[in-house]
């Protein structure tokens, strides 16, 4: 049976669409990606500043920079505040923070929420106890925003990561939300696995953002281990960043580099991985930048 691949256009989400303004302004994208490219094969390394009309003039653009591919730098294009500043700096600021790669990860972020809330409320038909584990759990944004939205489900999360930073933001992000005390936070990597959940089958697993780093041998391996860690009718929430116009602009300028692929590609670790193509879907946001699959595990 063929992978079920869908677009998602649901309006209550209010998913940002501007493509126009970016599409019309890549011969510029490519012409600072070249500049830059060409500056750090010169000085083979990665200067302070890459360019002045990104993290030069822009405070916020440096620091999606500085933490490209963190968690903190995810946050920062989550919650943005457009037209806070004023003058060049603002306009700069909320050109690139306005991209179509930034956009995309906020339409994931929306889509997320909404998957993860109608699978807490699917299980919690079945059992009086949800449990979650977020894995690579970062601010963990996604799951706590659910956890305050479903306070009515009792929903026991595990969150993840290896970064210590981040799990002492989302433990006061949780703390915000009051639901600190319906959540273990742990620092380890993704080689504990088994350790950390050797007492509790997680319901749902989630794990957004981390297959962007992983090669395809290594995803296979840990979607693996992720699907033996499920129990029956247990479901499995990831993600993977499409190809798009704008990536070779995210590796050199923002340094920000990924491994892309198509929701084919994605589709073919989860199969690699024990799950069936009848038993998983992948929905991608409106701009097709970023894809989310969910798997069900049925035996």
């Amino acid at each position: 049976m063929k992978l079920e691949i869908v677009i998602d256009q649901d309006r209550s989400l209010g998913y940002e669409k501007q493509r126009r303004l970016y599409l019309l302004s890549l011969p510029i994208m490519w012409i600072l990606t070249i500049w830059v490219a060409s500056k750090k094969k010169v000085l083979r390394n990665k200067p302070k500043i890459n360019t002045f009309w990104f993290d030069g003039l822009s405070l916020p653009c440096r620091r999606i920079k500085e933490g490209a591919g963190s968690w903190y730098a995810l946050d920062i294009i989550y919650d943005f505040e457009f037209g806070q500043q004023n003058g060049i700096r603002g306009k700069v600021s909320d050109y690139w923070i306005g991209m179509i790669n930034a956009q995309a990860v906020r339409n994931r972020l929306r889509l997320v929420k909404r998957e993860l809330a109608e699978t807490v409320r699917e299980i919690a038909q079945e059992e009086k106890e949800v449990r979650l584990l977020s894995i690579a759990s970062g601010s963990a944004q996604s799951v706590i925003e659910v956890m305050a939205e479903l306070k009515d489900i009792d929903i026991r999360v595990i969150l993840l990561d290896l970064d210590p930073l981040a799990i002492d933001y989302s433990r006061k992000v949780a703390k915000k939300y009051g639901v600190e005390d319906k959540i273990t936070f742990v620092i380890e990597s993704t080689s504990t696995l088994e350790e950390v959940m050797k007492e509790v089958r997680p319901h749902i697993i989630e794990m957004i953002g981390f297959l962007d780093y992983r090669p395809y041998a290594k995803a296979v391996r840990l979607v693996e281990r992720i699907y033996k860690l499920l129990p029956p009718g247990g479901k499995f929430l990831t993600g993977n960043t499409h190809p798009n116009p704008e990536q070779y602009f995210l590796k050199w300028v923002i340094n920000w580099a990924m491994i892309y692929r198509k929701p084919e590609e994605l589709g073919r670790i989860l199969t690699g991985g024990g799950f069936t193509p009848e038993n998983c879907k992948i929905i991608c946001e409106p701009h097709k930048v970023q894809c989310v699959a969910i798997c069900h595990k049925i035996e």
